[in-house]
């Protein structure tokens, strides 16, 4: 208990080590006005309660309000902070004043109210202590005037006819003046004392470090490899490290300037550097580099030397030279090359241009049969015989692979006809010696062309003539740009990133269709997925999103996120919707996914609840029947207990041999015969069989896509007792279905 009240007292007072070693003011003078007060204020309350008490005895009411009001007026000052020091500093030198004041004012006995003058003779320390050394200039000065009242000896009390003399004044003011000079000053000098020295220990330890950096610095400077000069405003050499000194030794007469040691075209200048070489010696190339102290009023300035470095780019510049036109020339054919193309003089290409993109379609076959060494010959003899044909005015470039970049400025024809003019310049065979044997390959060509009616970039040019030689084909061989294609390409990319992106932050969501029994009972779920677009605050149906997912290879990180949400969504299932089965749907791919497939199994096989809480609906059934691996799989499946849904029997995804094949254990009608129940016999037919088919393999049966009232009642008379469709509930989210009990209102959806 005691040492935390130290720690506390400590911490007010700020007289932890961190408090001491402050080297803001604020810091001691909060410290030197709390050590004052609260000394103060504690040695004198037994003065304040006993004359508080003995002028209530004798009726002397204003000294209690006196003693009240510098109580009051001190613990006022105690909760003062950091940020009201002035003002904390303020209330003690007027506390100190109007003690005196009142002392000397309202004391009728002269020897009682000398005391009073001793606060006055105190206010010089107060004052150099936290307003400085004018502050107390000013207060000793003031206080000749308590001075010459000293010396006159007379006393000036009562004032106003007040006396506040009491039979224990003369040991109340005693007191007060001990307590005050033996406690309060020595203590707030100590406190300032025991800062100044913290303040000089760390300054000495400072200024010993300081002197060892300068002393490494003069160090490092001395022996320093790189030649360093400290210079005055005229360039005069004070000071030279052992390398300035060795390059001024070299000189044959005395160097005392900058400008005799090197050959400047230009005064040196603060952050410039300035390639220069020793006077007499060109070969011995140095850049110097200049640092002003602005302090000093000197130049520290050093001299790296690149003289080999300069040699090295003198060598450089001679070999860009030599190799420049091979960086914008072919090596294989020497057109310019698609470089030459793109800087094209850093000039846009102008307006009413035409630009053909030429591609070789049959290179591939070429060096596939003859060998590449033939391919390569192959190119440059087209390129050879496509310069040859056409005018000087049109430019031919080689770009990467089997292309050829065509272009010309046109003014008296469409473009159109330039590619048909174009057309005829090609050659459509080319010698091939294979064996010493020449034989005639014929050539394909497709071609991409654009005609530049603003000026564009070369960049942009090659781009629109890609992505027109990208819809040529056999059919159309040449194909010209079409801005909408471009359109449809970007807004296919864009929708394509949207998916990613929806599929990666978690946007997916589970809706859920029920599946339903014959007397209204819901038994089941279907789980049908779609992907929630916050940013434009709509919802993407499986027709929007599962053709990218097939376009991009998805399906197993598709199905991965829907079975985990499937999961979590099973093992939070609300106590308001009946805790039945639901199913999700697999296409095949997944199956074949070691990592996804031996995952499912797992937790099947771990997890009973979740073998009767989770179905799986095959909808690709006739690729996952012909593939022997994911029969197995499935197999093994239904073995630890999943229950295997065919979802489109009856269609031409689904056959006979696959009731065979496939350990499934529920079938479901496609709705496609569902949609026709009521108006083709054939169709009634086929459900028909196929029900009685699915009784005779002790298999259950699931009518889906049932819309009206009549296709349920001729379900029933065929015998179904599990539906699904709109006449029971459209496809919600789980939201939806809060509330709903057993039984499902036919006709009424949820949605």
């Amino acid at each position: 208990m005691f040492n935390r009240c130290s720690t506390l007292l400590k911490r007010y007072l700020l007289l932890n080590a961190e408090h001491v070693r402050a080297p803001d003011a604020d810091t001691w003078k909060l410290s030197v006005l709390r050590i004052i007060l609260l000394i103060g204020v504690t040695l004198t309350s037994a003065i304040v309660l006993h004359s508080s008490y003995a002028a209530y005895q004798e009726g002397m009411y204003y000294v209690l309000y006196l003693t009240i009001g510098f109580s009051a007026l001190l613990y006022a000052t105690l909760g003062l902070r950091k940020g009201q020091i002035k003002l904390a500093s303020a209330s003690l030198t007027l506390t100190i004043v109007l003690a005196g004041l009142c002392i000397l004012f309202f004391t009728i006995d002269i020897a009682s109210a000398r005391y009073g003058l001793l606060f006055f003779f105190t206010l010089p320390i107060i004052l150099r202590l936290f307003y400085g050394n004018k502050a107390a200039m000013i207060g000793m000065f003031v206080n000749l005037i308590p001075f010459a009242v000293l010396i006159n000896n007379e006393p000036i009390a009562p004032l106003f006819g007040i006396d506040i003399t009491l039979p224990d004044t003369h040991t109340y003011l005693s007191s007060l003046i001990f307590m005050f000079f033996n406690f309060c000053l020595p203590m707030a000098v100590i406190r300032v004392m025991t800062s100044l020295e913290s303040q000089s220990s760390l300054n000495l330890k400072q200024t010993k470090k300081m002197e060892k950096l300068v002393s490494r610095y003069q160090e490092i400077f001395n022996n320093g490899g790189t030649p360093s000069l400290f210079c005055d405003q005229q360039g005069k050499i004070l000071q030279a490290n052992k390398s300035a000194r060795k390059l001024i030794t070299q000189l044959p007469e005395p160097c005392q300037y900058i400008h005799q040691l090197f050959e400047l075209n230009k005064p040196l200048s603060a952050g410039h550097r300035q390639k220069t070489h020793i006077t007499g010696n060109p070969h011995a190339t140095f850049e110097l580099q200049s640092a002003s102290l602005q302090l000093h009023k000197k130049q520290l300035i050093h001299c790296f030397d690149v003289s080999e470095a300069t040699e090295h780019d003198r060598k450089f510049d001679a070999f860009k030279r030599q190799h420049f036109e091979k960086h914008y020339y072919d090596e294989l054919t020497g057109l310019r090359n698609h470089h030459y193309w793109n800087s094209s003089v850093n000039q846009p290409v102008p307006a009413n241009t035409q630009a053909v993109m030429l591609k070789l379609a049959n290179l591939r076959d070429i060096n596939l049969q003859y060998g590449f060494t033939q391919g390569d010959k192959a190119m440059a003899r087209c390129a050879a015989q496509i310069q040859s044909a056409l005018p000087a005015s049109v430019n031919v470039y080689r770009l990467p692979g089997a292309r050829f970049l065509v272009s010309c400025q046109h003014d008296s024809h469409q473009s159109k006809d330039f590619n048909a003019w174009l057309r005829e310049k090609l050659p459509c065979a080319i010698q091939i010696d294979d064996n010493l044997v020449k034989l005639s390959q014929p050539l394909n060509w497709l071609g991409g062309f654009v005609h530049v009616t603003t000026p564009q970039s070369p960049s942009q040019v090659t781009e629109s003539c890609a992505i027109a030689l990208s819809q040529a084909s056999s059919d159309k061989d040449f194909s010209q740009f079409d801005s909408n294609v471009v359109k449809l390409i970007r807004k296919d990319t864009q929708h394509r990133d949207k998916v990613k992106r929806l599929l990666d932050n978690r946007c997916l969501a589970l809706w859920l269709q029920p599946q339903v029994s014959i007397d209204n009972a819901i038994v089941g779920f279907e789980v049908l997925a779609r992907l929630k677009d916050d940013e434009e605050n709509k919802i993407l149906h499986p027709y929007q999103f599962l053709p990218v997912i097939e376009k991009n290879n998805w399906h197993i990180l598709f199905t991965q996120k829907v079975l985990d949400n499937t999961i979590e969504l099973i093992e939070n299932w609300p106590s308001s919707i009946p805790p039945v089965p639901v199913a999700i749907n697999l296409s095949g791919p997944e199956l074949l996914s070691d990592l996804f497939y031996e995952k499912l199994l797992r937790r099947y096989s771990e997890s009973a609840f979740l073998r009767e809480r989770l179905k799986l609906e095959l909808t690709e059934t006739s690729v996952l029947a012909s593939h022997q691996e994911t029969k197995r799989r499935l197999t093994s499946l239904a073995n630890v207990g999943a229950t295997i849904i065919i979802d489109d029997f009856g269609t031409g995804h689904a056959s006979l041999s696959q009731l065979i094949d496939m350990s499934a254990s529920v079938l479901k009608v496609d709705r496609e015969f569902i949609d026709r129940i009521d108006s083709s016999d054939r169709h009634r037919k086929i459900v028909q069989m196929t029900i009685e088919l699915a009784k005779s393999l002790d298999m259950q049966t699931i009518a889906e896509g049932v819309e009206t009232q009549a296709q349920l009642n001729l379900l029933v008379d065929m015998g179904f007792t599990l539906f699904q469709g709109y006449l029971y509930g459209k496809p919600a989210p789980l939201e939806a279905w809060h509330g709903m009990d057993k039984a499902i209102t036919v006709g009424k959806p949820a949605i």
